[in-house]
């Protein structure tokens, strides 16, 4: 009866032992179950990496980064180890010090050499890696074949002066359609400022009181007040310009790739009437679009056991073999493909689907790392790119000065 006893004892010891040793990962991202063939892919790649690390369990949560719920989670230490936020995010989120420094693990990583540079200076901060890049994004011109097949367009426009003659001849053979739609959003925006010679960050200051930001919004609002190339509507946010292109109200738009699938969901859009190409260059020639995507993020308050295994999860999520098996998954289950579901470390570069981009890195700009940056973007989408829409008779000289004295007085001490 002894050894009985003792025999139980031992294996409910082992069984204690080996569950202590289970390191489990939480990780935010996991698709819902709506999206069935996401979620699938989900499902069989954490087996595989399980499979691999049986000391690591990963418990997925259906959960994407907003920012006041996340810094409310991380704030409270109940925020997830593991979350892929958008770049942009990092400057501000690794400022409250939730986010672990990444260089310790960075500078050993093979992977590390094959991203593409620009990455890289999107999330360094202040000389420090907050984030692992886990896709990349670039913004691109849609246009509906459809729409320029029956006014006899043969060509994309590659000028701005192009989507002017283009809009005006769409518009005069079908009325019901107007040539282009622009939410005033920043991160349209940013990309004419560019095309039109003009920069905004430089030695760690915002300026949008320049010529360059200048050109760029007089180009907008002649689009919506001389020109007459856009809806009647004054103010259009993402979601109106997405449904106006699906529903065929407008010819061309402003994208990222990946919003394509989403838009076919949700609005019915013939994905084989919708060609992608580079933005149109602004009247100096200059080819200029920017850059983003997700990065992974480790979480800066959990062990360091707990980070090591984070670690092999996100090398694990970016490897070569990882990525080729997503490519190969994806072709079987008819899924459709854009470059931004893969990793920008990954060479794909010779699969169909990457032809049209391939050579996109060569005009990317990365959007400016300083902290502050979103907060204001939010202030110049209100008080700049919303006012021109509105305003037909407005002084551009003097809303940039007064937007620049608003940046100088509420975001630099």
């Amino acid at each position: 009866m002894k050894k009985i006893v003792f025999l139980l004892f031992g294996l409910l010891l082992c069984n204690s032992l080996s569950a202590s040793n289970v390191i489990e990962l939480v990780v935010w991202n996991m698709p819902p179950d709506a999206d069935e063939l996401y979620k699938k892919i989900w499902d069989e790649s954490t087996n595989n990496f399980q499979i691999k690390n049986p000391r690591i369990k990963i418990k997925g949560i259906s959960r994407e980064y907003k920012t006041q719920e996340f810094v409310s989670v991380m704030a409270s230490g109940k925020g997830p180890d593991i979350v892929r936020i958008p770049i942009v995010a990092l400057p501000s989120m690794s400022k409250y010090g939730f986010l672990l420094k990444l260089d310790e693990f960075t500078k050993k990583w093979i992977q590390k050499d094959y991203m593409p540079a620009i990455m890289w200076d999107s999330v360094n901060i202040d000389g420090n890696i907050y984030g692992i890049p886990y896709d990349s994004y670039f913004t691109t011109l849609f246009y509906r074949k459809d729409i320029f097949e029956k006014c006899g367009i043969k060509n994309a426009p590659n000028t701005w002066q192009d989507i002017i003659d283009i809009s005006k001849k769409i518009n005069s053979l079908m009325p019901e359609v107007k040539g282009i739609a622009l939410p005033p959003d920043m991160f349209y925006f940013i990309d004419f400022i560019w095309q039109a010679g003009g920069d905004i960050y430089e030695n760690r200051k915002i300026n949008l009181n320049n010529v360059g930001v200048k050109k760029a919004l007089n180009f907008w609002h002649n689009l919506k007040w001389k020109n007459k190339v856009m809806p009647p509507q004054n103010i259009l946010d993402n979601y109106d310009v997405e449904q106006f292109f699906s529903a065929g109200k407008i010819a061309m738009m402003v994208g990222v790739a990946k919003r394509l699938p989403v838009m076919a969901r949700r609005y019915g859009l013939d994905l084989k009437n919708v060609e992608i190409v580079p933005l149109p260059a602004g009247e100096t020639g200059i080819k200029a679009w920017h850059v983003g995507g997700e990065a992974f993020i480790i979480n800066a308050g959990i062990t360091e056991e707990k980070k090591q295994a984070a670690w092999e999860y996100i090398k694990f999520i970016l490897s070569p073999p990882y990525q080729l098996w997503k490519w190969m998954k994806m072709k079987e289950l008819n899924m459709i493909i854009f470059p931004g579901d893969f990793s920008c470390a990954t060479n794909l570069i010779n699969m169909p689907e990457f032809s049209k981009v391939k050579d996109s890195l060569l005009y990317a700009r990365s959007e400016p790392t300083f902290y502050k940056w979103n907060m204001i973007k939010e202030d110049f989408n209100k008080y700049v790119l919303e006012k021109i829409f509105i305003t037909q008779n407005i002084n551009l000289d003097e809303l940039l000065y007064n937007f620049q004295k608003r940046i100088e007085s509420e975001y630099y001490e």
